[in-house]
């Protein structure tokens, strides 16, 4: 699948994957380490499937949380970036 190809590709950074599962998950500020590049998996509509993040965590994405709210695809990528940037002090 593409997902799986994609979580193949090496990429030594925050490797973060974020989800709606009840499931123990970090808040996404919290995960980052400042000192490496962040790439964020984001769902699509309807999230991941259980499958999915499985796979993801066994590739070493740690599962992260938008907040409490269960957002649109695209509202949730925009939310990413900025408290990604927040983090980085790029505003």
């Amino acid at each position: 699948t593409i997902l799986s190809d994609f979580l193949n590709i090496d990429f030594n950074g925050n490797k973060l994957i974020a989800h709606c599962e009840n499931s123990q998950k970090y808040p996404m500020l919290q995960a980052i380490d400042l000192d490496k590049n962040t790439l964020i998996l984001i769902g699509p509509e309807g999230d991941f499937s259980e499958e999915e993040i499985k796979m993801a965590i066994d590739k070493g994405f740690k599962p992260v949380t938008l907040g409490d709210q269960r957002l649109r695809t695209e509202t949730a990528a925009l939310l990413a970036c900025i408290l990604t940037n927040s983090v980085y002090g790029s505003f």
